[in-house]
């Protein structure tokens, strides 16, 4: 149950439903800070050094200082003890928002730093293809800006919620965000490739889209396999000529999309993706290395 869950608030635990944050929070205020979310397997979070990289390097672009409690020696630390709080032994997600101290207007009186992490459990321990399809369309009311805060998960996310409320409005599962030069950015909270004739397509980072640590990840396993990956600009048109396209981000993994206006896709790809994902997951955990924030 949600709330008999608890949060770590700067090292300090919460209940989940129990206010912390004030109407100065520069979060609330501002849209002054950026998040993470990070995929729990057997009750530990899987590929930490990359998540901690990402946040990091977010947090540098942002001048925000690194927390002691956010570098590469406590990082992990916080989040086992997050899950074990919350009794989370095997699937399970967590969310880590870090926001600017309160203090100043636009601009900031310190760069200090807060975070809170949350974690609740999943019903699936792994990995799992989806059983239907996803029906998608494009999203073209806003266009994603070709800059580097386009490739940071900010706290300001109006634009995709706006996406989110055209896919309620269209009955749709997920929307494809395209960026200013009109090429395909991602979808609403996941990474995109696309499959024809045995080549595989993703947006390359230059397009505005987020760093997605699963799409590294299969990018990784596809070519270590010998597949041919192709990160380049997508037009939308080239959804039509797909044999098959599938989504990607930490928490659901590999999702298979089924189908694109009167397109129809397979999922034979998707599948197999998941299989071998679980099989990666379940190797032996390699030594850590994080980079050290400034």
């Amino acid at each position: 149950m949600e709330e008999n869950l608890y949060i770590n608030y700067n090292g300090n635990f919460f209940q989940k439903n129990e206010p912390v944050l004030l109407v100065n929070n520069r979060a609330f205020r501002y849209g002054d800070g950026l998040f993470d979310t990070i995929r729990v397997v057997d009750g530990h979070p899987s590929f930490l050094n990359r998540h901690l990289s990402r946040l990091q390097d977010g947090m540098i672009f942002l001048k925000m200082k690194i927390h002691p409690l956010l570098n590469e020696i406590n990082f992990e630390n916080e989040i086992i003890k997050t899950l074990e709080k919350n009794g989370i032994k095997d699937g399970g997600r967590i969310r880590i928002s870090v926001f600017r101290n309160a203090g100043g207007l636009y601009a900031p009186e310190t760069h200090d730093v807060s975070f809170i992490i949350e974690s609740s459990p999943l019903e699936n321990n792994y990995y799992e293809i989806n059983k239907k399809g996803l029906n998608i369309d494009v999203f073209d009311e806003q266009k994603k800006p070709l800059n580097k805060i386009s490739t940071i998960k900010t706290s300001c996310c109006l634009p995709l919620v706006l996406a989110g409320i055209f896919k309620k409005e269209k009955n749709l599962d997920d929307c494809i965000i395209i960026n200013e030069m009109g090429s395909i950015s991602e979808a609403t909270s996941s990474n995109i490739f696309i499959v024809y004739n045995g080549v595989f397509y993703t947006p390359s980072l230059n397009q505005g889209c987020i760093p997605g640590i699963m799409r590294q990840v299969i990018i990784e396993m596809l070519r270590r396999g010998g597949t041919e990956v192709q990160e380049c600009p997508l037009s939308p048109s080239a959804l039509l000529r797909a044999d098959e396209v599938f989504f990607t981000n930490v928490i659901k993994g590999v999702q298979w999309v089924g189908s694109y206006k009167q397109k129809r896709y397979f999922s034979n790809v998707s599948k197999n993706l998941v299989e071998k994902l679980n099989a990666r997951i379940k190797e032996p955990l390699p030594v850590q290395t994080f980079r050290v924030g400034n």
